[in-house]
Parts: C-alpha cells; sequence; structure tokens
C-alpha cells in the first residue's frame, strides 16, 4: 500500500486486517521458527504483527517502515526491546551482514518493477552467510477454482482502493511472474513454497544460491 494510506489508517490497521493474516503470519513463523538469540529484521514491518512472534520467540528484532504512525503502533505492541526505524527499503539502515532472517510481508509488489531488484540486493547485503529470506506476497494462482478466482476479485479490490499506482504495481508484479522469476533474475534460490488464501499467497523461503 502507499505511504499515505499506511499513515491513514495505521492505528485502525491491525483491528482490520490482522483477522485476516494473523494465520498467514503464523504459518510463515513455522516455515523458519523462531530461536533464542536470532536476529530478525523486517522490512515493511507496519505495526509490528510478523516482529511480535518472533519477539516471543526470544529473538532479537528490528523493524524498517517508512510510516512514523505506523512505527509508533509498532513500538507500542514490541516495547523498547525492539529496534525500530524509519528507513528506505533500498537503503536499509543496516550494516552488511547483520541478520539471521530477513522479512517481508504484503510489499515488494507495491515497488515500481524497476525498484523490487534493489530492494532484494538490499536484503542480501544484510545477510549473514547462510541467511534466509522469508517473503509473504501475491502468488500467480495456478488453479481455476471459483474459491480462488472469489479470492483474487477480493484482493483485487483492496489492491484497487489502495489507489492507482499501487494497484498498477501489483498487477505489474503478477505479470511478470511474482516472486518466483524475481528470485531466478537475481540468483535466489526459493527453498520451499507454502501457498494461502486458495492459492493467491505464497510464502517463500529464500536463500543466496
Amino acid at each position: 500500500m502507499t505511504v499515505n494510506s499506511r499513515i491513514n489508517f495505521a492505528g485502525w490497521y491491525d483491528p482490520i486486517f490482522e483477522g485476516m493474516l494473523g494465520s498467514l503470519r503464523v504459518m510463515a513463523a513455522r516455515v523458519v521458527p523462531p530461536r533464542e538469540g536470532m536476529k530478525v529484521l523486517d522490512i515493511g514491518c507496519g505495526t509490528g504483527a510478523q516482529l511480535s512472534i518472533y519477539q516471543d520467540g526470544m529473538c532479537r528484532v528490528c523493524g524498517i517502515d517508512l510510516s512514523h504512525p505506523m512505527l509508533q503502533v509498532a513500538k507500542s505492541k514490541l516495547g523498547d526491546q525492539a529496534l525500530l526505524s524509519m528507513g528506505d527499503a533500498l537503503n536499509l539502515p543496516c550494516p552488511d551482514g547483520e541478520f539471521d532472517l530477513v522479512v517481508s510481508s504484503l510489499f515488494i509488489h507495491q515497488l515500481n518493477p524497476d525498484l523490487r531488484p534493489v530492494m532484494l540486493q538490499e536484503v542480501v547485503r544484510v545477510l549473514k552467510p547462510g541467511g534466509q529470506i522469508l517473503i509473504i506476497d501475491f502468488h500467480n494462482q495456478d488453479g481455476n477454482s471459483f474459491l480462488g478466482k472469489l479470492t483474487f476479485s477480493f484482493i483485487r479490490g483492496i489492491e484497487f482502493f489502495a489507489g492507482w499506482e499501487h494497484f498498477s504495481n501489483s498487477r505489474d508484479f503478477l505479470s511478470r511472474g511474482g516472486l518466483p522469476r524475481l528470485a531466478q533474475d537475481l540468483g535466489l534460490r526459493i527453498r520451499k513454497t507454502f501457498l494461502a488464501a486458495n492459492r493467491n499467497l505464497g510464502i517463500y523461503l529464500l536463500s543466496l544460491e
């Protein structure tokens, strides 16, 4: 979603969306379970819902977002032990090789096409050797089920109301093959893929080749 839309509804994002996304976040955390001392970065962390799962698992958590109101909600949820920063995903304010895990939820699809590889290159830069990348984003639906089409229509409606640029970028993301194609172009390996929302959302575990 656009920065402006994130600012406008930071206070009521969780009541509206976390009922739908909560189970997806739990599923994602099962792909890379928390372990004590693991250092986790969430890019586009929003209200900190994904980070809270890892913080409860005794991880050291950091979050980056461009919306100050979203970060304020995240801070109220995560407390002072979380390192939360207003920052740009294309120029992460983090040193090289800092994190065991970088996560990002429903973020990459909203970027302009030429910025998506820049963001993932930054992710690679801040990963420790052997680190992992966990991404939740739209998946090119490969089935024709009624529920799949209905879910897709619902998602498209949300994207449309988020703004025309956001909507256009999400359409472009899928038309280019989504995350699998982007990862392939950057030499990243998708180790695991789990599908949700009637095959419209993917949870992808990536690593360096």
